[in-house]
């Protein structure tokens, strides 16, 4: 059911198989007919950093409701800040791609942002980003047994920064303009009252800068804010509890075409490639049929939901209501009853558009639905082996896969 409106923890991600799309598998330009979230296009995550990925999208559509314009924020760019504190402040020899929304707002804040093509421009090319995959293999050489192998050169952050611009080939005017703001070992940044970074004349953009909008509250109009203030203002809310409640907040905010941020465990082998009226979505019918899979955690934004109310009326997703219409209004009224009860939450997912191993929405590239049989759970949560993969095994946790919420404020 998707809704007209007038008004404008760690996670290690799970990574999509390697490989790049072709021009025919590009991302729509205009989403404006499937969806009432301000989605920007769908991109495909090579590390495991969908966090950031989701992060992106939610910043986009924030920017996108307040400008009407379409910014792509670099990933890139915010991976590169996320390897240097970690590689300077944690004694390991293997970067950890994983992250949090906690991390996500505290990089933004720091270092702000870059348009995709003003990083690293081989990235608007393509959906997915070879060069990530490539400088984290890279540095992890360089961990081991390579520049950075010592404690003493990973604390050297002059030498940490000339590694990271040699892995991501950032070329002379690229780490001169980096320089230029935050200085060869970062000594500068934007949430530093000591040492101010400075953006003037460059490309990247200080996070109190970026415009974003907004409602503070259901039903009120959107406000000009930035996307500082945003990191500020909207709010992790935990599934546990009284999971309806937390529903109905989630639906608020949708109502109002909010791009709300969920975090959830992914387990591969609930996802229904086949032909059938649940293709494209994760569920527990088709995980009880193949048992455990490949997991993780994930962060994806929400585009829509399904809801059957009391009286049986499906609200299906992607049929549009316009809330200047009574009758549509009275049913965005009954979507929100105690009764009614929620089929699946539809995401906007960082895996590509053009994937046979991932069945999507239907119409919809790069969307998929999670049922709320799934999200309920309890799934079996299995170990990892020393590699990082799933030891389907040993499966002896149970877990709720629906882990938490991001909400504006006054939802």
């Amino acid at each position: 059911m998707k809704v007209h409106s007038a008004a404008i923890a760690l996670l290690t991600c799970l990574v999509a198989a390697a490989g790049c799309a072709s021009p025919s598998d590009a991302p729509r330009t205009d989403e404006s007919n499937i969806t009432d979230v301000a989605h920007t296009p769908v991109e495909r995550q090579s590390i495991g950093n969908c966090w950031l990925y989701a992060h992106a999208s939610w910043a986009e559509a924030m920017h996108k409701a307040a400008t009407g314009k379409t910014f792509d924020i670099s990933q890139s760019y915010w991976t590169y800040w996320h390897w240097f504190d970690q590689i300077t402040d944690v004694a390991s020899d293997t970067l950890d791609t994983g992250g949090s929304w906690q991390m996500a707002n505290y990089l933004v804040e720091k270092y702000g942002l870059m348009a995709e093509k003003d990083f690293i421009s081989a990235d608007t090319r393509s959906q997915m980003s070879a060069r990530q995959a490539e400088a984290l293999e890279e540095i992890n050489r360089e961990l081991e047994s390579g520049e950075l192998r010592t404690l003493t050169a990973r604390r050297n952050k002059a030498t940490v920064r000339r590694v990271l611009d040699r892995a991501w080939r950032l070329p002379a005017s690229k780490v001169a303009m980096l320089d230029q703001v935050f200085g060869p070992r970062a000594e500068r940044n934007f949430a530093s009252r000591r040492s101010q970074a400075d953006s003037s004349g460059t490309s990247i953009v200080r996070p109190d800068e970026f415009e974003a909008a907004y409602p503070r509250g259901p039903g009120a109009e959107p406000e000009a804010r930035t996307l500082l203030d945003a990191s500020r203002d909207w709010q992790e809310v935990s599934y546990r509890g009284n999971r309806r409640s937390v529903l109905t907040r989630v639906q608020r905010a949708l109502h109002d075409a909010q791009p709300v941020v969920i975090s959830w465990f992914v387990d591969f082998n609930a996802m229904e490639n086949r032909p059938n009226e649940r293709l494209g979505s994760f569920n527990l019918t088709t995980l009880r049929e193949f048992g455990p899979g490949s997991q993780g955690g994930h962060m994806t934004v929400l585009e829509d939901y399904q809801a059957i109310l009391s009286d049986g009326t499906v609200l299906e997703a992607g049929i549009t209501l316009d809330p200047s219409k009574s009758k549509d209004q009275k049913l965005l009224d009954r979507a929100l009853e105690v009764s009614t009860q929620i089929q699946f939450l539809r995401v906007k997912n960082s895996w590509g558009t053009a994937r046979p191993d991932r069945g999507f929405a239907p119409g919809m590239p790069g969307y998929h639905d999670l049922y709320l049989d799934y999200l309920n759970g309890p799934i079996q949560e299995c170990a990892t082996d020393e590699d990082g993969e799933t030891d389907t095994s040993n499966c002896r946790k149970r877990v709720t896969p629906l882990e938490d919420f991001v909400l504006p404020p006054g939802y």
